[in-house]
């Protein structure tokens, strides 16, 4: 019956058996299986989101994580779909909800991953969602189990307040409020959260050190920059409740020369001021990251630096290469990014004060000494 499937049969012990087994699957195997997964509960939507969704993946898991085992890359590129298909069916199908409606539903989502043992309802993306819950419980410890509940949790709040956004159209919304927003919207937290699962796997001390957690946040504050550089022809064009940093900087909220939050550059400015914004977050991430990882650091500190970098590299190619952002490019025929400001390192000599935006400002008060070791 549709959206009522589950895969939890088909691990064992954290990896799988049946499909695939016994070989490792090629990057096209992981966008087809995840087409499988999101048409065996139902979250398509129809035909034309169906196809866009399947076909926008071009192997997102093995861009972000092309260290993973087969099972780990599976569950990553199954939650991407998920999180696609979601935030597809908030733009376009939930935006009449009252607040109080959209506040039940995600609220009715993040208890289906708190308390997975039976079912909480029907509703399709509940059950795909429990059933990435289970898997993630196959790889991860339960404290980074509890990781995870915890920044779906933020994902999910993140949903409701652009779904409660009062704010009358045309009125400039603060760039400080939108990027403490956006930094937890796509699930943007919750992936580096696996990554470590299947990766370095810090002890709890050193993932809850300060330049550890502004050094994932860095990393998904890049990678959200990124997608709305690259998504804002696409969500211009078709609409987007959820708003974009390109649109908002665009206008009197802009940053000016400094990158901050003044006076706005003027119109057409807006996706160079993303990318400065970009390029400045970058630069702290690179410096503070060379300073958290030197001697005598634990080595799973550059482990994890090292998943950050390819996860923030990962969605760059992925974003240049998606028809989900270029419908009229071929299916992974592009692989390298179209717009400004996603490159990987900020150019030579240029100067990079901190922006000043309120919600990030603490990435640049943390120092960079080395963790110690537990």
């Amino acid at each position: 019956m549709t959206g009522t499937r589950t895969y939890e049969a088909e691990h064992v012990n954290g990896r799988g058996r049946g499909r695939g087994r016994g070989r490792r699957p090629g990057a096209d195997d992981f966008d087809a299986r995840s087409a499988e997964f999101m048409s065996s509960f139902g979250l398509g939507g129809g035909t034309a989101r169906s196809t866009r969704l399947t076909t926008g993946l071009n192997r997102i898991a093995v861009r972000i994580a092309p260290y993973a085992d087969p099972f780990a890359a599976q569950l990553l590129s199954d939650l991407a779909v998920w999180v696609f298909a979601f935030d597809d069916l908030c733009d376009e199908d939930l935006p009449s909800l009252t607040p109080t409606e959209m506040l039940t539903r995600v609220a009715r989502l993040q208890r289906t991953i708190e308390a997975p043992e039976v079912p909480l309802d029907k509703d399709p993306f509940g059950l795909a969602l429990r059933d990435i819950r289970l898997r993630v419980a196959a790889i991860a410890t339960p404290v980074q189990v509890r990781r995870w509940v915890d920044a779906m949790r933020g994902y999910f709040l993140a949903e409701a307040r652009t779904g409660a956004d009062t704010t009358a159209p045309g009125d400039p919304q603060d760039v400080s409020d939108y990027l403490l927003t956006r930094l937890h919207s796509g699930a943007a937290l919750a992936v580096p959260v696996l990554l470590d699962a299947v990766g370095a796997a810090l002890p709890a001390a050193q993932w809850e050190d300060r330049r550890i957690r502004a050094l994932t946040e860095m990393a998904a504050a890049i990678v959200v920059v990124d997608t709305d550089i690259h998504s804002f022809a696409k969500e211009n064009e078709r609409g987007s409740r959820s708003g974009n940093l390109v649109a908002l900087l665009d206008g009197p909220a802009g940053p000016g020369p400094g990158a901050g939050t003044g006076a706005g550059p003027g119109p057409g400015q807006g996706l160079q001021a993303a990318s400065r914004l970009r390029d400045s977050i970058m630069h702290r991430f690179l410096h503070l990251g060379q300073q958290t990882a030197k001697a005598p650091a634990d080595p799973r500190i550059q482990g994890h630096l090292d998943a950050l970098t390819h996860y923030i590299c990962g969605v760059r190619d992925w974003c240049g290469a998606t028809s989900r952002y270029y419908p009229e490019q071929l299916d992974g025929t592009h692989h390298l990014p179209r717009r400004p400001g996603t490159a990987t390192r900020p150019p030579d000599g240029t100067p990079l004060p901190p922006p000043p935006i309120a919600s990030i400002a603490w990435w640049w008060a943390v120092d960079g000494a080395p963790p110690a070791s537990p």
